[in-house]
């Protein structure tokens, strides 16, 4: 039958489907380039055509819109679904230092609220932990 001849010999039955999926795949390995160099996936939403394909994925994604295939793909590069998220972990970490600087130095880690950024980040850690949110 004439759908299998032309099944025989590759033939494309959506020409768009298959370009999505070449642009897509084109991104991912500019991704994966990007990814190489700068030892993640962060490209700011503001850098070129690059930043809105990532912006786009984490947009798709969380409207269910991505297929698992691709997620799944952009999880073996360490793909961040959520730069909020590790912004504020990475601010986190970075007061945890802090404190623990802090704490080799007074023995203690009672910095007072009014102490600056420390200050007042010691203080919500222990409020979160008293409302069970830490």
């Amino acid at each position: 039958d004439r759908v299998d001849k032309l099944n025989e010999i590759g033939f494309s039955w959506s020409v768009k489907a298959e370009a999505d999926e070449s642009k897509w795949q084109k991104r991912f390995n500019e991704l994966t380039a990007y990814q190489a160099k700068h030892g993640d996936c962060k490209v700011p939403a503001k850098q070129g055509e690059m930043g809105t394909w990532v912006h786009n994925q984490r947009r798709l994604r969380k409207k269910g819109e991505l297929n698992q295939d691709r997620v799944d793909k952009l999880n073996t590069i360490g793909f961040s679904w959520s730069v909020q998220a590790d912004a504020n972990e990475s601010k986190w970490e970075k007061r945890y230092v802090e404190l623990t600087e802090y704490q080799a130095k007074h023995v203690d880690c009672n910095v007072p609220q009014k102490q600056g950024e420390l200050g007042t980040w010691v203080h919500r850690q222990r409020l979160l932990r008293k409302k069970g949110e830490l």
